[in-house]
């Protein structure tokens, strides 16, 4: 989205004041056109007929002022000026703020469709309708992301502006339906932004029409298939305006443009087959070496958006877990839970140490034994680490394959259970050759170190594979926001209070250097948690500042900031609670089309594998719907939260 900077908008705004100051000076063409005095106006048109020209503070004529005044008076004064002198109907802003702007833009916007009407219509002006037609309004005031932008042209602004009877009026002169704005944007793009279905619908049928009727060659009287249908096409930005809905997170749009696009193949009572196109919204796997634009589903995932979770999107995500995402995902946890217990008996076997007996008598066997047994336990080590090297190497490899693949920042900028899958697994395997780099070398005091965080992170990875299950999903998901947002701010706020009161204590207490003053801050933390020695307190140098000191740090962080913490946790307990579902279906979509992407070419079209069907070389989903089905889902939703 593209935003007019402060220092633009300040001098806009000191333009638009001097425009204003113009209205009311004396003797001026712009006092004469404020106050609609015609007599005033042909007096000094007539003594100089250039005034017509005339510029104002923001690049405007007089015959857009009286446009924007737009009385009855002003508007009579207007058409009598266009009269005496057609070429001004051409006159546009020159200035930035509402450069390209006309007359025809103002008079849609104001809804003056009987001026619009005549303006066109007029046989004095037809060798401007062409030019009136196609300009483009492009200044600050009407880029995307002001609350004015109506698509620069004039038939944008009266489809933006919700008109449909100016802009029957526009095209039955010729107006150009396949127009695009400076960002690629169609007028179906616009209407999008515009969240107006209903005219959006009305366009469309409009445009088909219009194809039909200019196809002279077909006699099927269907759409030529050299031109891309007008709501396929992309704008710079690489979005349709299905696309371009999720993208900007329209999501009551998005919905009716899925439900606009879906085909009935049967129905019996109230059940009915339906198939959805999956061109747009699902991946197409069809071209890898072509670039692709994104999908509504691509798009979902990776600006984190569970409002766009729908129902049709949902029934796409339950296919590709019944076909292929459940079994690839149960084959790398049963891969990867054997590997962790290889891991963890490796460990055991490495801590293990031969126990002596104290009997003399039996020295002999137990060093028969002990030698045996560190011989065997020796060499299933060996083995284990051989294991641990070849899996965290193999790791590795598709960890560094998926960089290439997707581009580093891709990789990294990654959201979600992919951005935890991403993290712990070039961790864990970062962690676990390192350590076997420092067993090679003898260092066994970095080794262990190295191994203790290791097996957190390992165990830790295995979060990625319960996300996808509706009984463990959801859980997991609060604990991520609650550890990410309430208890990172805890700590943040918590650790300037430690170091406050430690220090103070360090002071009050005497302590000597630098472990002193960890001992101090040793003293505070356990004060958190509730373990702390008032006579502790009590018996230093100074008691009175000592005990006033640790009452307030009671207050403040053991009572206070503590059950803060308590309190936002089951805030995002409850908040997390009202969209788990749809955040559950995110992540499970992420973690499906994760799976989806290192499928091979050649087998992802296997009938395993298959969670679509083929019509006529178009890929669709089907799924049978009974009626009131949303409602009941909506209606199921509510029963869950």
């Amino acid at each position: 989205m593209l935003n007019v900077k402060k220092s633009d908008v300040d001098s806009n705004q000191s333009e638009v004041e001097q425009q204003t100051e113009l209205m009311y000076k004396d003797n001026t063409i712009w006092t004469a056109v404020f106050n609609a005095d015609k007599t005033a106006i042909n007096n000094l048109v007539d003594i100089d007929p250039d005034i017509i020209h005339t510029r104002g503070a923001v690049g405007e004529c007089p015959i857009h002022m009286l446009f924007l005044y737009g009385s009855d008076a002003h508007l009579e004064i207007a058409r009598d000026l266009i009269i005496r002198f057609p070429f001004i109907v051409t006159q546009i802003y020159n200035k930035p703020v509402y450069y390209g702007e006309n007359i025809l833009h103002i008079a849609i916007v104001k809804r003056y469709t009987t001026m619009v009407e005549w303006l066109l219509s007029n046989e004095h002006l037809e060798s401007y309708r062409q030019q009136l037609l196609t300009a483009t309004a492009t200044g600050d005031f009407f880029k995307i992301g002001q609350p004015s932008y109506y698509g620069e042209t004039p038939l944008g602004f009266a489809c933006c502006t919700n008109q449909w009877d100016m802009v029957e009026i526009l095209l039955k002169y010729g107006a150009d339906m396949d127009a695009t704005d400076s960002n690629g944007n169609t007028i179906l793009h616009m209407l999008v932004i515009c969240n107006l279905p209903e005219i959006y619908a009305k366009f469309k049928a409009r445009w088909i029409e219009q194809q039909v009727s200019n196809d002279n060659d077909k006699t099927s009287g269907s759409i030529s298939t050299k031109q891309t249908k007008l709501w396929n096409r992309l704008n710079k930005d690489g979005f349709t305006p299905l696309t371009l809905a999720a993208d900007i997170s329209q999501s009551k749009m998005l919905s009716w443009l899925l439900y606009e696009r879906k085909k009935i193949q049967w129905s019996y009572g109230n059940v009915s087959c339906i198939l959805h196109p999956l061109d747009q919204l699902d991946r197409d796997f069809h071209d890898d070496n072509k670039q692709q634009p994104l999908s509504v589903i691509e798009i979902m995932i990776k600006n984190n958006d569970p409002e766009l979770v729908h129902p049709i999107i949902i029934s796409l995500i339950d296919k590709k877990w019944k076909y292929f995402a459940y079994r690839i995902l149960i084959h790398r946890f049963l891969i990867t839970f054997l590997y962790l217990l290889v891991f963890l008996g490796t460990t055991i076997l490495q801590q293990t140490r031969s126990e002596t007996t104290s009997r003399k008598k039996d020295k002999k066997t137990a060093s028969i034994h002990g030698t045996d047994s560190n011989v065997s336990r020796q060499i299933t080590c060996a083995v284990g680490r051989f294991i641990l090297i070849f899996g965290a190497l193999w790791k590795s490899k598709r960890e560094i394959n998926e960089m290439r693949s997707l581009g580093l920042l891709d990789y990294l900028n990654s959201t979600g259970s992919i951005f935890l899958e991403n993290c712990l697994a070039c961790s864990f395997c970062l962690f676990i050759l390192t350590a076997q780099v420092f067993h090679l070398f003898g260092m066994q005091e970095y080794e262990t170190l190295i191994l203790a965080f290791t097996s957190l992170i390992g165990w830790g990875y295995m979060f990625f594979f319960i996300m996808p299950f509706r009984f463990t999903g959801p859980f997991v998901i609060m604990i991520y926001k609650m550890l990410f947002n309430d208890v990172l701010r805890f700590c943040i706020i918590y650790v300037i209070f430690l170091a406050g009161f430690s220090q103070s204590f360090f002071i009050l207490f005497n302590e000597n250097g630098l472990k002193g003053y960890i001992s101090s801050i040793k003293q505070c933390f356990l004060g958190l948690l509730g373990d702390f020695d008032i006579d502790h307190y009590a018996g230093g140098q100074y008691p009175k500042a000592s005990i006033t000191l640790f009452i307030f740090y009671v207050v403040v962080i053991t009572i206070l900031l503590l059950n803060l913490l308590i309190a936002m946790m089951g805030d995002t307990y409850a908040d997390v609670k009202k969209s788990a579902k749809k955040l559950w279906h995110l992540e499970r979509a992420r973690i499906a089309l994760y799976l989806e992407s290192g499928i091979a070419k050649s087998e992802r079209h296997l009938t395993n594998n298959k969670y679509w069907i083929d019509v006529q070389g178009k890929r669709y989903l089907q799924v049978e719907q009974v009626k009131n089905d949303l409602s009941d889902s909506m209606n199921d939703e509510e029963n869950d939260n």
